[in-house]
């Protein structure tokens, strides 16, 4: 594990194999780099890629901003009663953290698979830096569009309930979520499960993060923010693959489905039975998908 100085900030991330094609993997909301399985890493190293998983800012390694809102469960609260908050930073702000990192570890432009969360910072990297990215695939994310389906409400009570002050209840909270969001057509892998949560503990306590993550959601008006980021996707010009579940209970397919609408040339990838998680299982359906458009973006070596 490394630890990158780029655009003001520290950004922790790991480099898996030596190809010729950087590939940066960009983790969900509250998640560290260690929810992108090393198999997975491996399959998609062994594509003449350098595989570089990493740590949004305030997760894991990466720069922690509890000086700048120590009680994020108060502005939650807050937000979630209506209030107006402002979040110590926005997904512009994770997109150019990003476009740093590809700068300082890549000769040129970085091919950028991004799940949930970061998929958000995926598209953005691609607004924002077009000069940084040479594809985008985003996984299990949305455009943000308010009037898309919601999350089902079990999936907001599965993601809303507290998570225990002790370590064994904290680790066995976060493996009955991703239990949940595996999907009911693939086997959820309980003893990986386990040990991808503890080491996560192990590295970090970083539930105040997951929750300051969330209110980058939160903020602003949706509409407003809906708007622009559409009006910007239509205009994007690179190889991108879209690639969601079609049992995703917490972001909904018809977000995937909009995402490759939008942008001019999108492929879409639906894997049936998947949910939020990204299971062994499913990996044969979609990782094909990721390659293809790696080599679109850039060739063998």
């Amino acid at each position: 594990m490394s630890v990158a100085a780029v655009n003001g900030i520290e950004i922790g991330y790991e480099i898996i194999g030596d190809g010729s094609r950087t590939v940066i993997l960009v983790p969900g909301a509250g998640c560290q780099m260690l929810e992108w399985h090393p198999d997975f890493c491996q399959m998609i190293a062994d594509e003449d890629c350098r595989v570089v998983r990493i740590d949004n800012r305030d997760i894991g390694l990466s720069t922690n901003f509890g000086a700048e809102a120590p009680d994020p469960a108060a502005l939650v609260a807050r937000a979630m009663a209506g209030e107006p908050v402002t979040p110590p930073y926005e997904l512009d702000d994770m997109a150019d953290d990003t476009a740093a990192l590809i700068a300082e570890l890549s000769d040129g432009p970085a091919h950028v698979v991004g799940r949930s969360m970061g998929g958000m910072i995926g598209q953005r990297v691609a607004i924002r830096h077009p000069d940084a990215i040479a594809s985008l695939c985003s996984v299990a994310s949305t455009t943000g569009n308010p009037e898309l389906p919601p999350a089902t409400a079990e999936a907001i009570e599965q993601i809303r309930s507290p998570s225990p002050p002790d370590r064994e209840g904290a680790i066995q909270r976060a493996v009955d979520t991703d239990r949940f969001f595996t999907g009911p057509n693939f086997e959820f892998d309980e003893e990986f499960g386990w040990k991808k949560r503890a080491e996560m503990m192990e590295r970090c306590d970083d539930r105040n993060g997951q929750l300051r993550h969330s209110l980058t959601f939160m903020a602003g008006d949706p509409v407003e923010r809906y708007s622009k980021h559409r009006q910007a996707l239509v205009k994007l010009d690179l190889p991108v693959c879209v690639i969601h579940g079609s049992e995703d209970t917490l972001v909904n397919v018809a977000g995937g489905v909009e995402t490759a609408e939008l942008i001019p040339g999108a492929k879409l990838v639906v894997v049936e039975g998947m949910s939020h998680e990204l299971p062994r299982g499913a990996w044969p359906q979609f990782v094909p998908a990721i390659i293809e458009t790696i080599d679109r973006g850039q060739p063998r070596r």
